[in-house]
């Protein structure tokens, strides 16, 4: 239960490795304030799960949207509880939004010292002029069957056929809402309340915007990139979003599932979050992170 304001609030959305997801909660529940969206399709983290976590200090928890992938499901799960977490931070605070396989891997005392008095947003963001093909294919061909569940067979077929005829015909998007100087990146960020403000109020006030974005592949990519570089706040943007990860398919996974080789690199790249963790690949990295130790589960 969230019942005071904090300086950093974490909007978190998560689907599997519990164990892991408890483990997040635990290190940030003391001194930190939880928004928590459980995707309402997992099997893993049912509905006892997350009336338990709503008993926990500075920790509000939902399952609601059915997430598949690239659908704006997701999108509306972040914006959902970042106007949450907006009304329970402190106004000179930060928003993090991150996922259920993430850990910090540095200490609130360092967390502090680098974000106290800050004002900048860390995040991954990339202009039109910087995108790579696949990148600019997200926004250009268009996913008109946006309100519906991506995996469904009939409906990624009939997506399929509307796609090759974009390309056939050369159907180009180059908007959203009019908007031509799009950005897009990671939706994993640190952000000031004002600017995460401003980015509510924007999609309050910019329903062609939104709705033309919807229609994107991975919308989450290009919401609050495309918003804050066209605001007063895209001075304060640095493109870095202090997330470690590993871009190469390993460990059965892209981006990698981190093992004990990733925490020296993690560690020595700046980062505060490290991602992907999988409580079973990860385990060595979450022990030299001091998540475990020797003989506790994870073993």
């Amino acid at each position: 239960m969230i019942t005071q304001h904090l300086s950093h609030s974490f909007v978190v959305t998560a689907y599997k490795d519990m164990e892991n997801l408890e483990r997040l909660i635990d290190r940030l529940k003391d001194n930190h304030n939880i928004l928590l969206h459980v995707d309402a399709s997992s099997t893993v983290i049912g509905d006892d799960d997350v009336a338990r976590f709503n008993m926990l200090e500075n920790t509000y928890a939902e399952k609601r949207h059915a997430i598949s992938w690239g659908s704006y499901k997701h999108l509306l799960a972040l914006l959902e509880l970042t106007r949450r977490a907006v009304a329970c931070t402190e106004g000179d605070g930060y928003i993090h939004l991150i996922s259920g396989q993430d850990i910090p891997i540095r200490s609130d005392a360092e967390f502090g010292q680098f974000f106290d008095g800050d004002h900048r947003i860390y995040m991954d963001c990339r202009t039109v002029d910087q995108m790579a093909p696949h990148q600019k294919a997200m926004y250009q061909l268009k996913n008109r069957f946006w309100r519906y569940d991506y995996w469904n067979k009939t409906v990624h077929a009939l997506r399929d056929i509307d796609i090759a005829l974009q390309k056939t015909l050369h159907i180009v998007n180059d908007s959203f809402g009019g908007e031509t100087n799009l950005a897009q990146g990671l939706v994993w960020m640190s952000l000031p309340v004002d600017a995460a403000r401003y980015v509510l109020d924007f999609v309050d006030a910019h329903p062609k915007f939104m709705k033309d974005l919807y229609q994107a592949q991975i919308p989450e990519e290009f919401l609050f990139q495309t918003v804050l570089v066209n605001s007063p706040y895209a001075k304060d943007i640095v493109p870095d979003n202090l997330r470690y990860m590993d871009w190469h398919k390993r460990n059965g996974s892209l981006p990698a599932y981190l093992d004990a080789s990733d925490y020296p690199k993690a560690m020595e790249s700046g980062s505060f979050f490290a991602r992907k963790i999988d409580s079973g690949i990860s385990r060595d990295f979450l022990r030299k992170a001091g998540y475990l130790v020797d003989g506790e589960r994870g073993e």
